[in-house]
């Protein structure tokens, strides 16, 4: 009779293990579910070539001279990539989502000569947007379309200096015309820069 009991004991301990075997894997979200992903998207050549600053040494020292006799002259030190992340659409919020990072690169400058900064960067939104630069001079900062900067349905010209050929231009911050504005093609990057605040026009040396 023990002995029997005790079959019957084990026999219910096998079962009971089994249920909750099998309640703790219908449980588990990651059973079957889709593994996610961790996607990179990079520059292409073509987009960081659409100025001169990721793919021209002789870029690598930038000099400006401003109607009033100043020279600003930088020299870049380094150029760093850096990851912006976002949550993709392929997932589900139990097994989790793939992580998208879209790449940015960076040149930091430094000034030889006058009083003045330079920073400009390429950058990746997300896979479905354009490119778009950021240049930073002195304290005004331009956004950039890069696709639109050696578009030749863009042929802004500034006054009468048609050597730079096709240009597009922006405000400080893309939209504060009072303080700013910048000329950018693909040949020179910013080559033109009015400071409205100090009635200062800087164009590059080249």
């Amino acid at each position: 009779m023990k002995t029997l009991n005790n079959a019957i004991g084990i026999k219910l301990l096998i079962i009971i293990t089994l249920i909750m075997l099998m309640q703790s894997c219908s449980k588990d979200p990651k059973n079957g579910c889709y593994t996610p992903k961790d996607n990179y998207y990079y520059l292409t050549a073509a987009e960081l070539n659409q100025t001169p600053y990721f793919t021209n040494l002789a870029f690598d020292t930038i000099s400006f001279a401003s109607d009033k006799g100043d020279t600003l002259t930088f020299v870049k030190t380094k150029t760093d990539t850096t990851w912006k992340k976002e949550t993709g659409n392929i997932g589900s919020p139990d097994c989790g989502y793939d992580q998208n990072f879209y790449q940015a690169v960076r040149n930091t400058y430094i000034t030889t000569k006058g009083n003045g900064s330079f920073d400009v960067s390429h950058r990746l939104p997300n896979g479905y947007s354009n490119s778009y630069l950021i240049i930073k001079f002195n304290n005004f900062t331009f956004f950039y379309d890069a696709i639109a900067i050696d578009d030749i349905k863009f042929p802004t010209f500034v006054g009468t200096i048609l050597k730079f050929e096709n240009a597009i231009y922006t405000y400080n911050n893309d939209n504060d015309s009072l303080s700013a504005i910048s000329y950018v093609n693909k040949n020179f990057g910013l080559f033109q820069i009015k400071d409205k605040l100090s009635k200062t026009d800087y164009l590059i040396i080249k």
